[in-house]
C-alpha cells in the first residue's frame, strides 16, 4: 500500500481542480491532506530530488503510479507540485 503522500501526489495527477486548488490556497489543501509536517514542507518545497527520492522509498509507489514492478520509476517525473 502505497503512503498518504504519494497517494496525494496521484490525486493531483487525477484531480486538476485539486491541483489549481494547490496552487491558490495551499495550506486550505495540506490541511486536509492527513500529510505529516515533514511531508507538507517537502511538498511546498518543491525540490524534485527529495520528493521524487520519497515516492522511490515508498514499497507501495509503483503500484500506485501505475507502473509494472519490473519497470523502473522514470528518471524524470512532470511537476505537478506547487513550487
Amino acid at each position: 500500500m502505497a503512503s498518504n503522500f504519494t497517494n496525494f501526489l496521484v490525486s493531483l495527477v487525477d484531480d486538476p481542480q485539486k491541483l489549481d486548488t494547490l496552487k491558490q490556497d495551499p495550506a486550505a489543501v495540506l490541511d486536509a491532506t492527513g500529510l505529516t509536517p515533514t511531508e507538507k514542507t517537502l511538498l511546498l518545497s518543491g525540490n524534485m530530488q527529495l520528493i521524487r527520492l520519497a515516492i522511490v522509498n515508498d514499497p507501495g509507489h509503483k503500484k500506485a503510479l501505475g507502473i509494472p514492478s519490473e519497470q523502473n520509476l522514470p528518471a524524470r517525473m512532470p511537476m505537478i507540485v506547487h513550487p
